[in-house]
């Protein structure tokens, strides 16, 4: 028999024979029992049929011995015996039996008792059994005397002849097997007569003998009567199989609805069993089968306790609980898989230091491969469990541990956790120990998915709330699973592969954004110069500066007239060297400011050569980052790149030009020197003629100079276009104010274009990760209950946040008038635009970053900027940065998100996100890593409970191991878990945390659902067979 702890386990795939004869049946192929059952020869036979039973694979059997129970009866005599071999089956007591029926051939039908039943029922049964043709219960006497009362033409088509019948008894006994038949209502009120409903009707239906040889169309009411009252049929044919499930598929829908009316809608166990007339059966001889050897392979699993509770628990749920095949889909993807499946989980305490509790020492869980329900009472010890597995399976969700923390489990100094080590065990049997103290290392890989409550809410609001992007990577990665090898293309993960796939669209990104920072600059010293304030100022230098223009008139010496006295030869002399020396120092300064003009224009030269130098060193860095972009794809092609791209960069022609403007430079730098000596010394000549000249012309001269003087000095007031601060200057200046406003509507005129190219680039992201998710999309097209009870669709969109926005805008302006004066109001200014224009549409997004902009200026104005947005800037921010922000689409980008029976995960409730990422991860994540639960139903009532999470969970567990923490009844019963937890903590009993495991079908555990999670039995009154 199975041990206590391969039960703890719960339900698991396990082969089940439902259909093997004895030597106590007539049709048995080789040596019979005696009718003596306790001589040696009938135990020789035992014996060897509990070796047979040992050595084949089915875990369960069932004797279907014709018209008779001594098959069980000798097998149970014989255990009793304290020299018998030990049976490791699970065997149930059963009978073979022919019905009256109105069919050319017979109709064989079957009944399986529980193990547990009395003998006396099963004779009790016998006799309730009515012989078509004597009306008497079935009996061996019975038997005989119906045998006896044969015609012999009809004796002799079964192989006997009357004298013989007449005087042997054996031979009538065997004749009468041949021949009986029990009435059909008989059949059934035996069936329903056993006490505690221990005896399960069971009808072959297209097997030998079966119910389909009964024409249904010209015997409907025998048909049904039969077809309706059968919990289990047998069959080999698997699309019959279906049927029975009531499943409609492409080959059955034109008759499948009057298939499941026939059956009232209630889907049917289908079993296959080896119908074995010997123990060990021949190879590759179908006819000749032994215990365990299928027809065709089609081996009848079950998934269930091999219990007699178990079988029932099949009969509940027949597609879910059985398989008939070489393996279920869930056996061969554990057995190939082996390192994604838990065997075990153990906890042991180190030492025995006094004081520290038991708690979970002892713990030693064999985990089933696919739901575990863990339950219990609060604080019983249900969240102890998940952590302790989480740990050890390096999960990352270690803040959300709610027993393995500081102030629980771990105290403030790691006590008393540090006194227990768990071990899991993997069924590659590998294993990970250490202590409950330590966190899981961030080195180590993670071997389960932890999820708990506290993770959903956080995951889902930071998402909505735009203040984290975990949610997205999770999307990300899930999406990167699903992408074939040729979308990969050598990526490594998501964030490789969009580096490649959008590496020109993010250049062209920065292109565009470099721009725009260049256009906001300008923008920004336009704005500044459209300050009133500058054109005042300007306008108050202009008029200072005439001012200053007509004190200098006043200032013009007074004209003095050439002396017309006649000159000495001296003097005359003396003048016109005089004039000679004029004539100079007017040539050399004259000079003087040519050469000041041409050192300028030869540094403006050296300035340009400079900046063309620049240009081109960051051309030949493009060109060059280019061909490290594309290395790879050109080793792949093998091309070379200079095959395929050239740059010829000419700098000769700079340097010899710089070389010509330096010498240049070194020419006139001396010239000038030269120029200074000679001035000097024609200004100590001029001194030289003025003495000699007469008082007159010392008057004349020294007049000329100031004359000259005074000219020089309003020519430099007047000035010129390039002189900024002289009167020209001004003038120019404030002429050029007068022209910014075109300048300024023509650069937010280009700022708007490149908004919009900059949206165009990043909806070529969106789209470009929108064909990323292809294949994830098209295995949620394939999955009906996905595509479409849940509707999950994958979206990319184009995100953002208004808080995020917010955030991010209110960090370099401040909140103190306007709409944006106080915190509150200005968030919800900017909920406000945001919640108005769609930031999915270029149109939509430009309306915004507008209205926004908009929302800006008018604040700053009210907070008294004429212009620009100066005074709203916090303290060390730029204008600039503030543009940069809200054309840039800085605040947008493309994201991945989730799409929920056509509603946006964003309008969900919190209950409905939880329950969407459960679905997310259960369904469509591609890992195979146990998944631990912390209460998936928390905020879910319970209709969502049964629409939701029972569905996914269910055909989860096809694919994966999954551990779920629960205090909701209806969850565990209804998702049918394989295994129930039950936890309980006993303080008074040195804080001891127990746990109990099994199948639900499982007595004592049946009991503990029921009493243990928060219900009672009426709570599960829609699941009520599963309970004893």
């Amino acid at each position: 028999m199975m041990t206590k702890r391969e039960l703890s386990r719960g339900a698991v795939w396990r082969q089940w024979d439902l259909h093997v004869h004895t030597p106590a049946s007539f049709h048995w192929s080789g040596e019979r029992f005696e009718s003596d059952l306790s001589s040696a020869v009938s135990k020789k036979l035992v014996d060897e049929m509990i070796e047979a039973m040992n050595k084949a694979e089915p875990a369960v059997f069932a004797i279907m011995d014709y018209w008779t129970f001594d098959g069980w009866f000798a097998l149970k005599q014989r255990l009793s015996e304290g020299d018998a071999p030990k049976l490791t089956k699970k065997v149930f007591p059963g009978i073979e039996l022919r019905l009256s029926a109105p069919t050319e051939k017979r109709l064989n039908a079957h009944v399986i008792f529980s193990d547990e039943i009395a003998d006396q029922h099963l004779k009790d049964f016998l006799s309730n059994l009515k012989i078509e043709r004597l009306d008497r219960s079935v009996s061996k006497d019975a038997l005989v005397d119906l045998a006896r009362s044969t015609a012999a033409d009809m004796l002799a088509k079964k192989g006997h002849k009357r004298e013989i019948v007449e005087s042997d008894y054996a031979d009538a006994l065997l004749a009468g097997y041949k021949l009986a038949e029990v009435k059909t209502e008989s059949y059934k009120r035996a069936t329903a007569s056993v006490p505690n409903e221990f005896a399960i009707g069971f009808m072959p239906y297209d097997t030998s003998d079966g119910l389909i040889e009964v024409k249904w169309e010209q015997h409907y009411s025998y048909f049904i009567g039969l077809f309706e009252s059968s919990p289990i049929f047998e069959s080999r044919n698997l699309e019959l199989r279906t049927a029975f499930l009531c499943e409609k598929t492409s080959t059955n829908h034109a008759w499948i609805d009057n298939f499941k009316h026939g059956l009232k809608g209630i889907p049917r166990l289908v079993v296959a069993g080896s119908d074995a007339h010997c123990f060990v059966g021949a190879a590759g001889n179908e006819d000749k089968r032994g215990y365990g050897d299928f027809p065709s392979g089609k081996k009848t699993w079950i998934k269930a306790d091999p219990t007699f509770h178990g079988l029932k628990q099949a009969i509940l749920e027949p597609g879910k609980r059985s398989f008939i095949g070489d393996k279920p889909p869930k056996v061969q993807e554990v057995e190939s898989n082996k390192t994604f499946y838990i065997e075990s989980i153990e906890v042991s305490k180190i030492g025995d230091k006094a004081g520290v509790g038991r708690w979970l020492h002892g713990c030693d869980i064999p985990l089933n491969p696919d739901l575990v329900a863990v339950i219990g009472n609060k604080g019983s010890g249900k969240s102890a469990l998940a952590d302790v597995i989480a740990t050890l399976g390096n999960s990352k969700q270690s803040k959300h541990f709610s027993f393995l923390k500081k102030d629980r489990f771990w105290g403030k100094t790691g006590e008393p956790a540090r006194h227990f080590t768990g071990t899991l065990t993997w069924r590659d049997e590998s294993t990970e120990s250490r202590p409950l103290n330590e966190s899981p290392s961030e080195e180590k890989a993670e071997l389960v998915r932890y999820i708990p409550q506290g993770y959903f809410e956080e995951l889902c609001n930071e998402h909505v709330l735009g203040k984290s992007n975990a949610f997205e990577k999770e999307l990300r990665s899930v999406i990167f699973s699903h992408a074939s090898e040729e979308m990969r293309l050598g990526a490594l993960d998501f964030d490789q592969l969009t580096e490649q796939q959008e590496q020109s669209l993010r250049n062209r990104l920065g292109e565009y954004r470099k721009e725009l920072a260049s256009t906001n600059a300008s923008i920004v010293r336009i704005e500044e110069q459209l300050q009133p304030i500058e054109l005042k100022k300007l306008t108050d230098l202009l008029l200072l500066k005439g001012k200053q223009i007509e004190e200098h008139d006043k200032l013009k010496p007074a004209e003095v007239a050439a002396p017309i006295e006649a000159m000495s030869l001296e003097q005359k002399q003396a003048a016109e060297g005089l004039a000679v020396a004029n004539q100079q120092v007017e040539a050399a300064r004259k000079r003087s400011q040519e050469i000041a003009g041409e050192t300028t224009e030869i540094a403006k030269r050296q300035k340009a050569i400079g900046n063309i130098r620049e240009q081109l060193r960051l051309l030949q860095r493009s060109f060059d980052q280019a061909e490290k972009v594309v290395s790879d794809d050109l080793k792949f092609l093998g091309f070379a790149w200079s095959d395929l791209a050239a740059i010829d960069i000419k700098t000769a022609i700079l340097d010899e030009k710089s070389t010509e403007l330096v010498t240049k430079q070194g020419q006139i730098k001396t010239e000038a020197e030269k120029l200074a000596e000679g001035l000097d010394a024609v200004t100590a000549a001029q001194q030289g003629f003025t003495a000699k000249l007469n008082a007159p012309q010392q008057q004349y001269e020294a007049y000329q100079r100031q004359l000259e003087e005074w000219n020089a000095k309003r020519d430099e007031l007047v000035g010129s276009i390039t002189e900024p601060e002289t009167k020209v200057g001004l003038e120019t200046r404030i002429e050029q104010i007068k022209e910014l406003p075109q300048q300024f509507k023509d650069l937010e005129t280009r700022r708007l274009q490149l908004s919009g190219e900059i949206f165009d680039t990043l909806d070529a992201q969106r789209r470009a990760r929108a064909e990323l998710f292809k294949p994830v999309q098209n295995l949620i097209q394939k999955n009906v209950l996905i595509r479409e009870d849940y509707r999950l669709q994958f979206q990319a969109t184009l995100a953002a946040s208004a808080d995020a926005i917010a955030d991010q805008l209110f960090a370099l302006i401040k909140q103190t008038s306007g709409d944006f004066r106080g915190q509150d109001e200005a968030l919800a200014t900017v909920r406000g635009l945001f919640d108005g224009h769609e930031l999915n549409t270029k149109d939509g997004a430009i309306a915004f970053i507008a209205s926004l902009q908009e929302k800006v200026l008018a604040a700053a104005k009210a907070a008294g900027s004429d212009a620009g947005i100066f005074s709203v800037l916090k303290k060390g921010q730029l204008a600039s940065a503030v543009y940069d922000l809200i054309f840039g689409l800085n605040f947008l980008e493309p994201r991945y998100s989730l799409l929920f029976q056509d509603t946006q995960i964003e309008q969900l409730s919190p209950g409905q996100r939880g329950a969407l990422l459960l679905i997310f991860y259960l369904l469509v994540d591609n890992g195979k890593n146990p998944i631990i639960l912390d209460q998936p139903e928390e905020n879910l009532d319970n209709e969502t409970v049964f629409r939701l999470l029972v569905p996914v969970l269910s055909e989860a567990k096809k694919q994966r191991q999954i551990i779920m923490v629960t205090h909701n009844p209806n969850l565990a019963v209804v998702c049918d878990a394989e295994q129930i937890i039950h936890a309980k903590f006993d303080r008074a009993l040195d804080s001891t945390i127990s746990y109990e495991s099994g199948a639900i079908e499982n007595t004592r555990l049946n009991e503990v659902v029921v009493t243990i999670l928060e219900g009672t039995k009426p709570a599960f009154e829609n699941r009520y067979g599963k309970y004893h």
